[in-house]
């Protein structure tokens, strides 16, 4: 076939320069299956995981936990009244006469129980509460990377579609020319095989938006009938600078799942200390009052005292002592293994972050330019079809891989950024 005979046919075919992928930030309506549900923004995801009923179980454990504490009282031991009545026979008039005994006592514990439980109660509130942290934490983190895959799979399905729907009218046109002899039978098939290929990829594609669309409401905690949308723009957090890095690491045992290991083992020696202290001194004090079967009524003081000659609570105290060893075993790993997440997260921030670039700005200029290239030689007659759509084929792959790893620095960032919030204070805006 001569080169000017090719680059007529390819004129009256109309073939027109590749279409620039959609703008990765601008949510496209084909993009979305028609059983899409409700669209919710990164932002609207966190709100509503932070409200999963998980986590709302446990802020009601925390609220009941501190009500139940502000309820304590400092007196250890409730009043106990003894009543013994009885009747005895008067030695004189051989009658039988009413007597008895009134005893109220009053314990009070000598080794410091009041205090011991009132820090009890408030280590376990404490541990629930970085429990409750750590739950609320662990959803919305659950929930941004949701929502950032269903971002990606939502712009991969529009990209994906896009480029379907090029495909299919090039294969048309590429169908039409083999017919009237400007190309040949097999170039036509090459076209049929990539149009073919580009829908194949779109229909898998919106199978993942889908299952992506029904992840993110399992991630949230929410029911859907439905998969839901990832509406708006990918998010943005600020990122530490590397000369922070060293701190931030030593700040990960603040981490709420780290610290509740801690408050844990902070929990069950408080425990252990009021189990003890419980098998203590013990001090009774009171009143007794008598009536004899004379009719005599008298009074008298009482005055108990319990010491802890041979129970001292050990059999009490045994098992709290082993949790809080076990828990701060538990939390010294905890904090090492917490250290390197936040090192793996933020050196996965910085690497994605690379990759990124490289992608925008190496490969994807060079597969469009590429692409251009080659339908520029192939309108001249200097290449073949099969090599077109070999550069096509490599330009949606730079689409797709620009794509994903756009969604995979922007959770990167929002993972560092929503530790670093947990962990300092002010560490995360």
């Amino acid at each position: 076939m001569n080169t000017s005979f090719l680059a007529a046919g390819l004129l009256a075919l109309g073939l027109s320069a590749p279409q620039p992928p959609p703008k990765p930030d601008v949510q496209v309506t084909a993009a979305i299956p028609h059983a899409a549900g409700e669209p919710i923004t990164f932002d609207q995801a966190l709100g509503l995981a932070a409200r999963a009923p998980a986590v709302a179980g446990y802020e009601s454990a925390v609220a009941a936990q501190r009500k139940a504490a502000d309820a304590v009282s400092s007196m250890v031991a409730n009043p106990t009244l003894t009543v013994q009545p009885g009747a005895a026979k008067d030695p004189l008039t051989e009658d039988w006469a009413y007597m008895g005994e009134a005893t109220l006592l009053q314990g009070w514990n000598l080794s410091g129980l009041p205090g011991n439980r009132q820090s009890a109660v408030r280590a376990e509130g404490d541990q629930l509460t970085a429990e409750a942290r750590a739950a609320a934490l662990s959803h919305r983190l659950g929930a941004a990377q949701a929502w950032t895959d269903l971002w990606a799979a939502q712009q991969s399905l529009a990209d994906g579609l896009q480029e379907y729907e090029l495909a299919r009218e090039f294969s048309a046109k590429m169908a039409r020319a083999a017919a009237a002899a400007a190309f040949t039978k097999a170039e036509a098939a090459d076209a049929a095989t990539y149009a073919a290929e580009a829908h194949v990829t779109a229909l898998a594609a919106e199978g993942e938006v889908v299952d992506r669309g029904f992840q993110l409401a399992v991630a949230m905690g929410q029911p859907a009938e439905r998969p839901l949308q990832a509406a708006g723009p990918l998010p943005a957090p600020p990122a530490p600078t590397r000369t922070s890095w060293p701190a931030l690491l030593d700040a990960a045992e603040k981490l709420p799942a780290v610290a509740s290991r801690n408050l844990a083992a902070d929990a069950s020696r408080a425990r252990e200390a009021e189990a003890r202290s419980a098998k203590g001194w013990l001090l009774g004090t009171g009143v007794k009052g008598t009536r004899d079967y004379l009719g005599t009524w008298g009074a008298q003081a009482v005055l108990e005292v319990s010491f802890p000659l041979f129970d001292r609570g050990e059999r009490e105290g045994a098992p709290e002592a082993a949790a809080a060893a076990r828990a701060r075993g538990d939390f010294e790993e905890q904090r090492a293994v917490a250290a390197t997440e936040l090192a793996r997260a933020l050196h996965e921030m910085e690497h994605t972050g690379e990759v990124l670039a490289a992608v925008e700005t190496e490969l994807l200029p060079a597969a469009e330019g590429n692409v251009r290239a080659r339908e520029a030689s192939l309108s001249a007659g200097d290449t073949t079809v099969l090599e077109v759509l070999v550069a096509r084929r490599v330009w949606a792959s730079a689409r797709q891989k620009y794509t994903r790893a756009k969604a995979g620095h922007a959770w990167a960032r929002v993972k560092v950024w929503m530790l670093l919030a947990d962990a300092t204070p002010g560490g995360a805006k």
